[in-house]
């Protein structure tokens, strides 16, 4: 069996728009470097500056002079690991929580390259701690990371809630991309496991700009109203692109007053139009064309995005 090594230093690269003062960063990166040592069944400890995983096997090279030695086992051979810089999973939430996005997304990016070539012998809780690095990707904006870093940790995580989270992610992440072939069948599956009152109307969203891309107008109407209609004072993720996918639908059906009342509705709960789906984009001008002509709407009488 041959195996590809890629040492530490590669794995763990410094990104080049730093975010983390240049001081800290370089701290951070010296723990990080460190080996990660491999404890065996047989009481042995193996530091490894370098490790790779491929099936049953696992190989762990250590420095030995100016050489190294590779040693080679049986992954059932391995009780745990000791990851060097565990404390920073700490400081990286508590910089999610202050708000420090920049930060925490660098942090979170050195950890995961860190850990991620032992990521499927490591707990599940390593894999739950990471679904905050997926969640800072897709707010990055890049949709096919947040797909190649799902499909590393879902095989370890049963937690539904947690799987959820990451479906989510995936679903949301093809959307962007406009794959819609593939969010097309995430959607069915998502529809079938949720319902319209939950915490996300993520899949009623995709489904209705799906209808309304087809301009089946009516379905999509239909779809959209669902989440609409359950919502709650605290509106579910995606609830402004249903309302959107809702008024599009609404100007499709050449219903302009009543794309107007949900307009003036979305606007009432505080949600602005979503300027991340070209699906919406004919119908936003539409919209805005109308309220530039008509003086129904007591508040604006033009959209921007917000």
């Amino acid at each position: 069996m041959r195996f590809l090594f890629i040492s530490m230093a590669f794995l763990l690269p410094t990104i080049a728009t730093a975010a983390i003062p240049p001081d800290q960063l370089s701290l951070i990166n010296a723990e990080l470097h460190q080996p990660i040592a491999v404890h065996l069944s047989n009481g042995r400890t193996i530091p490894g500056h370098s490790i790779d995983v491929c099936g049953n096997q696992i190989q762990v090279a250590t420095s030995e002079g100016a050489g190294e030695i590779i040693h080679t086992f049986n992954v059932n051979e391995i009780i745990n690991f000791t990851i060097p810089g565990e404390s920073y999973k700490t400081l990286a939430v508590e910089w999610i929580n202050a708000g420090e996005s920049d930060d925490a997304m660098e942090l979170l990016q050195l950890l995961y390259l860190q850990r991620v070539k032992i990521m499927p012998l490591l707990p599940a809780t390593e894999s739950h701690f990471f679904i905050y690095y997926v969640d800072l990707i897709l707010q990055s904006d890049n949709p096919a990371r947040v797909i190649a870093v799902t499909g590393i940790l879902k095989p370890q995580i049963s937690h539904p809630a947690a799987l959820c989270a990451l479906e989510d992610a995936v679903l949301d992440s093809y959307n962007r991309l406009q794959l819609y072939d593939e969010a097309r069948l995430l959607t069915q599956k998502w529809l079938a496991a949720r319902n319209p009152y939950g915490d996300s109307a993520l899949g009623y969203y995709t489904r209705s700009a799906d209808l309304l891309r087809s301009e089946d107008y009516e379905a999509a109407l239909d779809t959209a109203l669902q989440p609409i209609v359950f919502s709650t004072p605290s509106p579910q993720k995606k609830l402004a692109h249903c309302y959107a996918a809702a008024i599009s639908s609404a100007l499709g059906l050449r219903d302009q007053d009543y794309a107007l009342i949900l307009y003036a509705e979305m606007l009432a709960r505080s949600l602005t139009w979503p300027d991340t789906d070209p699906t919406f984009d004919i119908p936003f001008n539409q919209l805005n064309e109308h309220l530039k002509k008509t003086a129904k709407h007591p508040s604006t009488t033009s959209l921007s995005y917000q």
